[in-house]
This record gives structure tokens, C-alpha cells and sequence, in this order.
């Protein structure tokens, strides 16, 4: 628990299905958290959630909310820049109504995934080298680029969108990381290679890849490559430290062994002398990435770090 006199902050993790929030002390510990369902479909909804989870935690005395948003932003500005998850916010300045909504309270905002890599650069598997690359594995596939512990954000902040990064390129067949190798991915394809015509669960697919599906173990070995060579590229446009492997799915123990060892096959049969294995780790935080990250990017817009 925080001691008396420490500060404390509200995080909230904005999400397609749920909103889930915590208080944190200014060390990055989470002291309470909870989730609630999302209500994103109207400003007025959205705002309404937002207000009722400040009230939940105003009396505490908090010195600040710190927001991470599944959309492009500007963090500078605090307008939100993309017109999906949050659409009911697009190009609102998302900071200033709420601060407004809540007592005029300081408040900061940062896309997801850059979020994800902050947290692990600040406190987590990063923490002691100052570039890496974040690739978390979800619906979709969210990512950070970090470099010298700051998040490389690019002309239209959008820098680390990996779900866009080509997967397959043909003229007549391009397609995209996020749509071929996603965790959603991942479940469509092992049910259509299983002749099943319903959504298969997470939980189901790593069963069968343990139970020795041959199917299934074989798309995994399709998905470690995919994502080995996707390492490789993108170690020779960053060169970062290391890789962090994050979303629900790092946390399955084949997973990052299975990338490493993709890695390191590529690595022996490439024979490039000016090729870097590139260095595979999980993320140290997962579900709690966002809010932990999302802080660091208020401690620093506010000049506490």
C-alpha cells in the first residue's frame, strides 16, 4: 500500500469491451484495480463512465488521470486522431473535457500500445536498455517502437501500428500482420483448418497445440516463423536491444521459446555476418501494461519524472 502522504493517480485503460482502471502510486504500483464494461457508442455515454470512475476514486485525494486510448493521438494536444475504437471522441480534445468534467484535475492521454512499451521501458523487462520494440499480440496487434526510453511516434503517430506491417506480398494477394497473425487470427485459421464454422476460444487453441493437433501445432510453427521474420526486419531498420512479446498470448509458455527458436533457425541458416539474432523476451506486464504506462506518459507530460 502507498504510504501516507504518497501520490496518487487514477489510470484508466479505455478498451472495445471493457474500461479498466486502477489507483497507482507515482513508483508504478498498483494499489487497486477493477474493469467495467466500455461505453464508447456515444460522447455522452463515454463521458458519463469516465465521470462515475472519477467519483469512485475522487475523495482519495488523486493528482491526476492519465488515460490510454486504442486510437492514434496527440499527446501534446490530447485530440484524439483516429476514427475506430473511439469514434465518439474523434478529433475531440479528450484531455480538456475531461479535466473539465472533473474538477479541472490534470489529465494526460496515450494511444494502447505505446502505452504497453513505456510500461516495460519504465519498469519493466526493458527497463535496463534504451531501445526495444514492443509487439503485443490481441485483436489486433499493438506495438511500440522505443528508443533511448522514449516511444517513436512518427510524422501522424502512428509509428509501431504493427498490425499494418505487410504479411504477404503478392500484386494480386496483399494482406496485413494484423489480419494474418493476430490472436483473433489465430483462432479463425485453426477453425477453418478443424472444418468448424463457429469462433473457437483462446483457451481451446493452446489445448489442442498442447494435445499435439497436428493442424494446429503446424500453424503455430507458420505463426514463430512469421513473427521471427518480422523481428528481423525490424532489427535492421531499429536495431533495438531487445523484443518484448506482450498480449494474453505471451503468457502461454511455448510462446516466446517457439519465437526464440524461430529466431535462432533463421539466424543459423541465413548465414549473414551483419545479421543480429534478434533477443526474444515476454513483457513483464500484460493486462496491467496500459495503466502502467499510461501513467509514465502523465508523470512525464507533467513534468514528475
Amino acid at each position: 500500500m502507498a504510504e501516507s502522504g504518497e501520490k496518487l493517480y487514477l489510470a484508466i485503460d479505455i478498451g472495445g469491451t471493457f474500461t479498466k482502471f486502477g489507483l497507482l502510486d507515482g513508483g508504478a504500483n498498483i494499489l487497486e484495480k477493477d474493469k467495467l464494461p466500455s461505453r464508447n457508442s456515444s460522447r455522452d455515454e463515454f463521458l458519463a463512465l469516465i465521470r462515475g470512475i472519477y467519483e469512485r476514486f475522487g475523495s482519495r485525494g488523486i493528482e491526476g488521470i492519465a488515460l490510454s486510448v486504442p486510437s492514434a493521438v496527440d499527446v501534446e494536444t490530447g485530440v484524439i486522431l483516429e476514427n475506430v475504437t473511439l469514434s465518439c471522441m474523434y478529433r475531440r480534445d479528450i484531455v480538456s473535457e475531461i479535466s473539465e468534467l472533473c474538477g479541472g484535475i490534470p489529465v494526460s492521454v496515450e494511444n494502447d500500445g505505446k502505452a504497453a512499451g513505456l510500461a516495460e521501458t519504465w519498469v519493466g523487462a526493458a527497463k535496463d536498455v534504451p531501445n526495444c520494440v514492443v509487439l503485443g499480440f490481441g485483436t489486433a496487434i499493438a506495438g511500440c517502437v522505443i528508443i533511448d526510453h522514449k516511444a517513436l511516434r512518427g510524422a501522424r503517430n502512428i509509428a509501431g501500428e504493427f498490425s499494418y506491417l505487410p504479411s504477404v506480398l503478392k500484386k494480386d494477394d496483399y494482406r496485413i500482420m494484423g489480419y494474418e497473425w493476430s490472436t483473433r487470427a489465430l483462432t479463425k485459421k485453426a477453425s477453418a483448418l478443424l472444418g468448424r464454422t463457429g469462433p473457437m476460444s483462446g483457451e481451446e487453441l493452446f489445448e489442442l497445440y498442447y494435445a499435439g493437433e497436428e493442424k494446429i501445432v503446424k500453424l503455430f510453427d507458420d505463426f514463430f516463423f512469421h513473427v521471427a521474420c518480422q523481428c528481423y526486419s525490424l532489427q535492421s531498420i531499429v536495431d533495438p536491444d531487445l523484443f518484448c512479446i506482450g498480449g494474453g498470448i505471451s503468457e502461454q509458455p511455448c510462446v516466446v521459446p517457439g519465437i526464440q527458436a524461430a529466431c535462432h533457425y533463421i539466424f543459423e541458416h541465413a548465414k549473414n555476418p551483419q545479421q543480429r539474432e534478434p533477443k526474444i523476451v515476454a513483457c513483464r506486464f500484460n493486462n496491467d501494461s496500459n495503466l502502467i504506462g499510461a501513467l509514465y506518459s502523465h508523470l512525464v507530460k507533467y513534468g514528475k519524472l
